[in-house]
């Protein structure tokens, strides 16, 4: 394993609903494949997509893993996900910034 205050990823994710973000968080604390999944609520997207503009309702999503279950996490939010293209970004922390014991529990709760 590597150093507790290494190797933790934030997926940074966007849901269209609290129902499908709430069973994709479950599924993944289930498989030990993210220690903590913060819900953030309500916000407003506004992007292109297929040359039109949008502007629609998303719940924001942070899932906190270590780099050893990254891999699987992101294939199951995919997998779990209902867009086409769903947001998923990895977000890497800094074990210099970071607080040694938060960080540790990312890696014991992960698989």
């Amino acid at each position: 394993m590597t150093d507790a205050a290494e190797g933790v990823l934030v997926l940074y994710t966007t849901w269209p609903d609290i129902e499908s973000v709430e069973h994709a968080a479950t599924r993944l604390l289930d498989a030990r494949l993210i220690a903590c999944a913060n819900i953030l609520g309500e916000s407003r997207s506004i992007y292109r997509w297929e040359g039109e503009v949008q502007s629609e309702r998303e719940i924001i999503a942070l899932f906190k893993t270590s780099e050893a279950a990254a891999g699987r996490a992101r294939d199951a939010l995919l997998a779990l996900h209902p867009y086409d293209e769903p947001c998923v970004l990895a977000l890497e922390s800094r074990s210099e910034f970071s607080a040694p014991g938060f960080t540790g529990w990312v890696h014991s709760q992960t698989v």
